[in-house]
């Protein structure tokens, strides 16, 4: 039997970026690193090999720390959006490992949403393209959206997700959530100019909360849902992008 795959995630540190002549980079520090291991649903962590050199303290205490969330992972005693991380960073890096060139990610990685925390792997994606690969904004918006389809249940899953619980985990995120707002909530604007309360029913971004539903209905390539949920909170993007939706 072949050595299983495993793949690195990190968690939380800080997000450090820096605007140069060849564009923004972004370097981390801080993080707390795991192996994912085996596939799909069936992930499990483990703590990454010691550091052999530098200050052996500060190398044990960060052992401990990557110890105790494999432990917490691996035990179900995370929240729902810590586990579809986890998940969804693995998930990402193993498909840009088996596709040296990503522009052609949209032709093998196709995943289906159903509006819940799971949305966070759109969120990934886009960051490993636009801070790993390099690639331009609208170019990275594209393959992320060709990437995933959103599946709208009868019954919404979830709900409205705390800025700072993604941030917690993945500062570069929260960061990008905000940016795909403000281009949503412009599109808005330049539609209904001055309807507030339409583009405000409409945002992703609420009261410091993410509604990854509307995220992912504004970024996936298809989308499926009711009848009701395109007279209802789905009524603007329908409007602008009649196209790409589909009843159920």
């Amino acid at each position: 039997m072949g050595e299983k795959r495993k793949t690195i995630v990190y968690f939380g540190g800080t997000a450090h970026e820096l605007w140069t002549e060849r564009g923004l980079e972004v370097s981390y520090s801080g993080r707390t690193a795991v192996l994912a291991e085996g596939d799909g649903d069936e992930l499990r962590a483990e703590a990454p090999e010691p550091q052999r050199a530098g200050d052996v303290k500060a190398g044990y205490n960060q052992l401990a720390k990557c110890l105790e969330l494999a432990m917490r992972l691996n035990s179900g005693a995370i929240s729902p959006l810590s586990g579809a991380y986890f998940r969804a960073a693995a998930l990402v890096q193993r498909a840009l490992e088996d596709n040296p060139d990503w522009r052609t990610l949209p032709a093998t990685f196709r995943q289906e949403l159903s509006g819940g925390a799971e949305g966070i792997a759109l969120i990934e994606l886009l960051r490993v393209l636009l801070d790993e690969k390099r690639a331009a904004w609208e170019e990275a918006l594209t393959i992320a959206g060709d990437c995933f389809t959103l599946r709208l249940p009868a019954l919404r899953v979830g709900a409205p997700v705390p800025l700072a619980a993604v941030e917690a985990l993945q500062m570069r995120d929260v960061t990008l959530i905000n940016a795909i707002n403000d281009r949503h909530c412009q599109r808005l604007w330049d539609k209904w100019p001055g309807d507030w309360l339409r583009i405000g029913e409409s945002a992703i971004v609420r009261d410091g909360e993410a509604d990854f539903t509307m995220l992912a209905a504004s970024l996936c390539s298809r989308v499926f849902c009711t009848k009701e949920e395109l007279a209802g909170p789905l009524r603007a993007l329908y409007t602008l992008e009649p196209a790409k939706f589909a009843e159920l």
